[in-house]
């Protein structure tokens, strides 16, 4: 994730991302939920969304994150996702893309990504003399 002034952005977009089994169909939102909590390197905001990839794709997934594609870990994902997350892929320009991995004893692997906008610019004013 950035350094700069992006870490002080809420996130518009938590994407919990499990390897199968996952959590129980009923569990899962709730777990998500608290993984966030635990895991975001900014804020707590924006939605939340959860996927249980097969055991190869997570693998590739995990991997494709520790090499530090970001970026196209994140497009992998979101192309997963309803049509309004995927309005996320490839924008750079607009959003910082982080991601957060565990090993956690119930459930394995996970990895959290977090979308979050960038900074504006600073806007310039014409002087006026």
């Amino acid at each position: 994730m950035s350094h700069g002034s992006e870490l002080n952005n809420r996130p518009a977009l938590n994407v919990v991302v499990y390897s199968s089994p996952g959590p129980a169909d009923g569990d899962i939102e709730r777990h998500a939920a608290r993984f966030v909590e635990a895991k975001s390197v900014v804020p707590l905001g924006g939605q939340l969304g959860y996927l249980v990839l097969v055991p190869t794709d997570f693998d590739r997934l995990w991997g494709g994150v520790e090499s530090g594609d970001a970026i196209g870990a994140a497009a992998n994902v979101l192309k997963f996702l309803d049509p309004d997350a995927q309005q996320f892929a490839w924008r750079t320009d607009l959003f910082v893309y982080g991601w957060v991995g565990d090993d956690n004893t119930d459930h394995g692997r996970i990895l959290l990504m977090q979308v979050v906008p960038r900074e504006a610019p600073p806007r310039h004013r014409p002087s006026v003399n």
